[in-house]
Parts: C-alpha cells; structure tokens; sequence
C-alpha cells in the first residue's frame, strides 16, 4: 500500500468524527501493510506503525487495544477489499457503475476503511456474493458440460489479479497472518465462510458434501497463492489457476460437486 495516504487538516478538523476515524483507521491499516511487508509480523512494534502513519500513540490506542488488536482489524478490512476486489472483476460490464478499476492501492485504502466502518457490511456482502454467483451460473447453459469449472476459472482468476495487483495486503492476509496467531480467528473464519458460499455458488453446488469440497478447493487456493506471495514471485500465480482449474475440471467430471452429466 503505497499510494498517497489523506491527511487531515492542522488544527480542529471540520470532518465529522466519524469521518477523522475513518481516514485514521485507514491509514493505520495501510501503514501497519507496509512495515509488515519490510519486517514481518513478530518484528514489528507499534512504534514502527504509528511513525510511518504519521499518527500520534493516543489516536492508536484510541481504536487498538494492541499490536494483535490493530493486525485483526487490519486484516478483516483487507480481506473486505481483496473479495470486494473480486466481485468488481466478475461483475457483468453493464453493472460496473462503480468504476473499480481504479489504483489498487487506493482502493484497499478507501474500500477496508469503509468496510471496517460500515456496519452492515457482512449483510451486504453475503448479498453480494449470492448476486455474482446467481450471475455467474445464468452465463452458461445448463447443458454446457464444463459451466461449472469455466465459471471457477473466471473466479479463481479474479483472485489471483486481485493479489497480484496490491501485493503488501496480499502478503497480510496469507503471510503475516499465520505469524499473528489466533488473535485473527474471530475474523478470518467468516471472511472464508463468505468466500466458500462464492465458490459454492460458481459451481451451483446445493448439497453439504459439495459444500466440503468447495472448501477443500478453497483451502488448495489459499495454500498456493500462499507460497507464491510468501516467495514474492507474482509470477507463480498463472501456473496457480491453471493447475486449480485442471484439477476442479476433474471434479466436476467425476461428480464431487454434485453435478451428472
């Protein structure tokens, strides 16, 4: 995250305080991406947060409890972004009115600070996610053998674009998490329930024992975009979604999603 960062004025802010903690939390967040990226999660102090966001130690500790506190929040309005990311680049061409395809930079900045202030966010994105999955399934026939796994390779694409483009978020949700431990549980487990119900949804999977594959495809993805981000090499993520949707195409064939043909 290394676009411009907004500033507040000098002085009494005439932005509602609502507003002063929005652009604060998100220049935390961008801040504690960046130092994590140079140092690592156990190496990092808040210290090191707070001089490269440019606030003091008491607008910090007004919104974090901790190093753990402020990595769990961060992590959730990053998460936020990358799926809001996703479901931009699904999203059919006559519904993109938002314009997402600005500065990734900026639109993890923007998009996790407004995630983590607004509070029907979670509500908003299961729709979100039902929507394109709802999308993605009227674009193929019910006839056409392989819907299913051309609709996977469109998603799982996406994703991989997605992390390429904003490489230091993609590094806190699938590096630095694992060293932050349990504190990031509470959040990350509803963030990947949101994600299965995508894929679920890509692949008009209905029953429970498609739902657990979904969810060992996931657990595949995440394990090797993991690798090559943990590497920095951008470049493994093509032979990445290659390999995923070879092997989900076998799947699909074999009728672990529920499918027949």
């Amino acid at each position: 995250m290394t676009t411009p960062q907004r500033k507040l004025p000098r002085g009494r802010s005439a932005l509602p305080v609502d507003q002063v903690e929005l652009v604060q939390r998100g220049r935390v967040y961008a801040a504690l991406a960046d130092v994590l990226a140079e140092k690592g999660y156990v190496a990092v102090t808040v210290q090191d947060v707070i001089r490269r966001a440019g606030v003091s130690r008491q607008t910090f500790y007004q919104y974090f409890d901790s190093k753990a506190d402020c990595f769990a929040a961060a992590y959730q309005a990053a998460g936020e972004s990358l799926l809001g990311q996703v479901l931009d680049r699904l999203a059919p061409p006559a519904s993109d009115a938002g314009g997402a395809g600005g500065a990734s930079g900026t639109a993890t900045n923007g998009k996790a600070a407004q995630a983590e202030a607004n509070a029907g966010g979670e509500e908003s994105r299961h729709e979100d996610v039902a929507g394109v999955g709802a999308g993605a399934g009227a674009g193929a026939g019910a006839g056409e053998r392989n819907g299913g796994p051309h609709r996977f390779e469109r998603l799982v694409s996406a994703y991989l674009l997605a992390l390429a483009a904003d490489w230091t978020t993609a590094r806190l949700c699938l590096v630095e998490a694992f060293a932050a431990g349990p504190d990031v549980l509470p959040v990350r487990a509803p963030l990947y329930d949101t994600v299965v119900d995508l894929v679920a949804e890509t692949l008009g999977v209905t029953d429970a024992e498609g739902r657990l594959a979904c969810r060992m495809v996931l657990a595949a993805t995440t394990a090797l975009a993991t690798s090559a981000v943990a590497d920095g090499d951008p470049g493994q993520l093509d032979a990445i979604g290659t390999e995923l949707t070879r092997y989900v195409r076998r799947l699909w064939d074999a009728g672990v999603f529920g499918t027949s043909h």
